[in-house]
């Protein structure tokens, strides 16, 4: 008797979570997946239908693939999964709507998804459509809904095309949309498709675009007075078809897995042929993260609020030619952009851009603002406008590394120390920063040297932060405290400097 009582008392004691109020309960289900959250209705009476309330709906076929092909992979059972659940729900309110579908789900199927979705008032769409090599149209329906959205997300992950009709319509607006994410969207041949767009958004706050198909537009300009956190991703280093293949068969053969495929064609025509001029009207922004090849030119670039920008912009084979060559007048001039970017907190500068500065800018602002710097290296690229950066950053606190590698020119530079005889002064005599951390350390002795270069040219360094590369200091048969204790040894121009080296 006292047994069954202790554990009678044991079963409820461990059934805490049941008794939660149903509210809070199908909170902490939202964080779950749709599928998972479906199976909690094995659980008990209590939790059958509790998975029917949950507001936000995750849908993504992957999880319904028992093998890694999608084309050989039964669609029927996310088909009437998806049908079940919206079933079940009967008119419960949606605030979010996650979907993501490869080759096997019926466009129009698709497309009943999302409008039952927006009717019953989502406020969060994303959609996902892997169709490879088809043209996707949105459903016509969306338009009677567009000012329920708050953040739309449309891609199709580099395979297909998601039409840009949609946001050619005169009888829409995005009414309350604040962040819009697009990935591998056709937003057509004319030119200004982005100022349509965000007419179209007028309180929009965050807009990402990744992959765009630019049709050779002559210009591209982003306008808004409200847009605060801006990310373009021109992608510009797609691998080819030929790689894609040979990588998809090598995979192939390592898993012994004759249910593999041949991927599809990976469309050549997104992240290239960028717009010859871009401009920036976006006065109120804080963050900008932009990647694609140097335009032209920047005829404007207003970025007056601007606190955290990312910069990655990179010249492809025929503009370094042009570059290279005594023959032909270099027609790029990033200069407006980065001057367009002089009040600047925090800044992340590629190795690409490093050489674009020193290539196509004929002047660097001076960034009164800057306290944060960080630099990504690549031994393929130059340093040489490093030096005129450090200069032009009078109130510089940190600067981080990614990587020490860079290619020596003979206008490398006085930030490091390639230059034989080495030059009297150095740029980091004045250089401001008190911190420094260096990513991804080899330990080899050429970055030993460097790191030994700034440690004696550095005056006002208080603190240095080295992450080691686990690969790379393993073969080079030392660990941190054998670096450390190296670079302990090393003369020092901060008296005050306090050295920490630590493993990745």
């Amino acid at each position: 008797m006292n047994v069954k009582k202790r554990k009678s008392s044991e079963e409820e004691e461990g059934d805490v979570i049941s008794k939660l109020p149903e509210e809070l309960l199908c909170h902490i289900l939202s964080y779950l997946s749709t599928k998972e959250a479906a199976l909690t209705s094995l659980l008990s009476k209590r939790w059958r239908d509790l998975f029917t309330l949950i507001p936000s709906l995750d849908f993504d076929d992957s999880i319904f693939m028992p093998c890694l092909s999608p084309e050989e992979c039964p669609r029927t059972s996310f088909r009437e999964f998806v049908n079940r659940v919206l079933a079940l729900q009967s008119n419960s309110p949606i605030t979010k709507f996650s979907l993501i579908c490869h080759k096997g789900v019926d466009e129009d199927l698709v497309g009943d998804w999302i409008v039952e979705a927006l009717r019953r008032g989502a406020t969060d769409l994303t959609l996902i459509v892997l169709f490879p090599s088809r043209l996707y149209s949105l459903p016509s329906s969306i338009i009677f809904y567009s000012h329920n959205l708050i953040k739309l997300k449309l891609g199709c992950g580099k395979l297909g095309i998601i039409h840009h009709s949609l946001f050619w319509g005169d009888d829409f607006i995005f009414t309350n949309l604040k962040t819009l994410h697009l990935d591998s969207i056709d937003l057509g041949q004319k030119g200004g498709s982005f100022a349509r767009l965000l007419s179209k958004c007028p309180i929009l706050e965050e807009l990402i675009v990744n992959c765009m198909k630019w049709h050779r537009w002559s210009s591209a300009s982003v306008c808004s007075l409200t847009l605060k956190r801006l990310t373009i991703d021109g992608e510009q280093y797609l691998p080819s078809m030929d790689s894609c293949i040979f990588k998809y068969r090598r995979e192939k053969l390592a898993s012994g897995n004759d249910n593999f495929i041949d991927p599809p064609a990976v469309s050549s025509h997104f992240g290239t042929e960028s717009p010859r001029y871009v401009s920036f009207d976006t006065p109120n922004l804080l963050y900008l993260n932009y990647s694609d090849f140097v335009a032209c030119n920047y005829p404007l670039v207003k970025l007056d609020s601007l606190v955290e920008a990312r910069l990655d912009v990179g010249s492809n084979t025929a503009q370094r030619h042009v570059r290279d060559s005594d023959e032909y007048e270099v027609r790029w001039d990033a200069t407006n952009l980065i001057m367009g970017i002089q009040n600047v907190q925090t800044l992340h500068l590629t190795s690409d851009t490093i050489e674009v500065i020193e290539d196509f800018c004929k002047t660097v602002p001076v960034f009164h603002n800057l306290n944060h710097l960080s630099i990504e290296s690549d031994d393929k690229r130059a340093w040489q406008a490093l030096p005129l950066l450090l200069i032009n950053c009078p109130n510089l606190q940190t600067l981080v590394f990614h990587g020490l590698h860079h290619r020596v020119t003979d206008g490398c530079g006085d930030a490091c120390d390639c230059i034989s005889p080495p030059p009297p002064s150095s740029c980091l005599s004045s250089c401001p920063v008190k911190i420094l951390k260096i990513l991804d350390f080899g330990a080899t002795c050429r970055e030993m040297t460097l790191v030994e270069h700034f440690l004696k040219k550095l005056p006002r360094l208080e603190q240095v932060i080295i992450v080691l590369q686990f690969d790379s200091f393993l073969e080079e048969n030392c660990d941190h405290l054998e670096v450390s204790k190296a670079l302990e040894m090393a003369p020092k121009a901060s008296p005050n400097c306090k050295l920490k080296v630590v493993n990745h």
